[in-house]
């Protein structure tokens, strides 16, 4: 069946909700149970027309929706194939990628790439700390993908005596918690797009030349530097969002587990 059981389904034109919205639901309730499999190619745009009895202006808008929302990828020339929803992450609320991976119901995993020292570090001076500075770089994946390299400078004085091992596979964040009671209070962040080395490429298994990278700083409540972070995100997977209002501006990254 597959794909093609799309073709078997029945829309209500009495029915108060608008057709598109219909083969909208109709599409992600199939892909989300599996009735699709991801990276199936749908029927195309002339089928669904004429086996559902619709208009091409209403399959364009369901496709169009699906494509927002990352169910759907259009490819010119080639069709429309099923792919895993994006998932909205709000970036209103400061916590590890670990537990927001986790609440959104998202596999991840954390390999400890780099750990070290560094003595009188420049990273997080330039943010008023003076003193050694853990380096800890790490790949993050997410449902078995490569997703980002994240590199974090913290201040060995936030929590001494931290060790390679008690990272591998351990939020930093909940350990910092729980050894110290210390957690990042405010963080200013900046984003852009970035080209990426081969080494860089290999690492996060994308043929993409760039990505985004996010950069962050940290602070406790008291305003000492909690750490300094930057994070080589695929572009490929992430999407961001702003929504602007009259009094403040709401943003968010959307992890995308699109087919390639």
């Amino acid at each position: 069946m597959g794909a093609d059981a799309l073709l078997q389904n029945k829309l209500n034109s009495n029915d108060a909700t608008p057709l598109y919205l219909q083969l909208t639901a109709q599409i992600k309730d199939m892909i989300s149970s599996g009735e699709i499999e991801v990276g199936s190619l749908l029927p195309s745009e002339p089928e669904m027309c004429e086996s559902l009895s619709i208009s091409r202006s209403t399959v364009r808008q369901a496709l169009a929706n699906l494509e927002a929302q990352g169910y759907v990828v259009r490819r010119r020339g080639k069709g429309t194939y099923a792919s895993k929803p994006k998932i909205q992450r709000r970036l209103s609320r400061l916590c590890s990628f670990t537990k927001q991976m986790s609440e959104l119901g998202i596999t991840s995993q954390t390999s400890v790439i780099e750990f070290a020292v560094v003595s009188d570090d420049k990273k997080t001076a330039k943010y008023g700390h003076k003193g050694d500075a853990y380096k800890i770089k790490r790949l993050r994946k997410t449902q078995g993908m490569p997703f980002m390299i994240d590199t974090v400078y913290m201040p060995t004085a936030i929590v001494p005596g931290l060790t390679r091992r008690e990272l591998d596979g351990t939020s930093l964040y909940d350990i910092v918690e729980k050894k110290t009671g210390n957690v990042p209070y405010r963080a200013t962040e900046s984003y852009e797009v970035v080209k990426l080395n081969a080494k860089q490429r290999k690492m996060l298994e994308t043929d993409s030349e760039t990505a985004f990278l996010v950069q962050r700083v940290s602070r406790l409540m008291s305003g000492e530097v909690f750490e300094v972070a930057s994070m080589l995100i695929r572009g490929d997977r992430c999407r961001l969002e702003a929504t602007l209002m009259s009094d403040t501006i709401a943003f968010s990254r959307t992890p995308s587990f699109a087919v390639k």
